[in-house]
């Protein structure tokens, strides 16, 4: 074998197997693993974070990404907020119901359907983000994905109450 070819072959085995670095915005990712933001942003005070979230100056993706997701933690909170009022309001309801020997009880319909609307949130956002391919804003848009249908979640609770 010539010098030439040896080196030639050398060098494809090389890089063969070489990995080529992916980014973190190529493949699947699983939102429960994300950093909590007020990990992210510990040691600034809430102002600071406010000023950086809401002017994006000097802002990485890293830190707009995390913005969206405060973000949603906060809707997240209210949504929880809501979900633990009308789940009260509709286990009194229940014993009442079951009480005058009334059937079917609203508890399990509600529970099966914020299982179900869990399941469509998430999939929704990532079907949205996947979209968008090995994009630089992909967490972001996937935290105001899920802040814009978490809101709306919200609401239709605020209606059960409501009523």
């Amino acid at each position: 074998m010539r010098p030439i070819d040896l080196l030639l072959s050398l060098l494809g085995l090389v890089m063969s197997s070489t990995v080529h670095p992916a980014t973190v915005y190529l493949g699947e990712f699983d939102y429960t693993q994300f950093q909590p933001s007020a990990e992210y942003f510990s040691g600034h005070t809430d102002s600071e974070i406010a000023r950086l979230c809401t002017s994006d100056q000097h802002a990485s993706n890293d830190d707009l990404a995390q913005c969206a997701h405060r973000q949603f933690e906060r809707a997240d909170a209210r949504l929880g907020s809501r979900e633990m009022a009308a789940s009260t309001l509709i286990i009194r309801n229940d014993e009442a119901l079951k009480g005058n020997n009334q059937e079917p009880l609203a508890m399990s319909y509600l529970s099966k359907s914020h299982a179900a609307w869990m399941q469509y949130r998430d999939n929704q956002c990532y079907a949205e983000v996947y979209m968008l391919g090995e994009a630089s804003d992909r967490y972001t848009r996937f935290w105001l994905c899920m802040t814009d249908i978490t809101s709306v979640r919200t609401k239709e609770l605020e209606s059960i109450l409501q009523n």
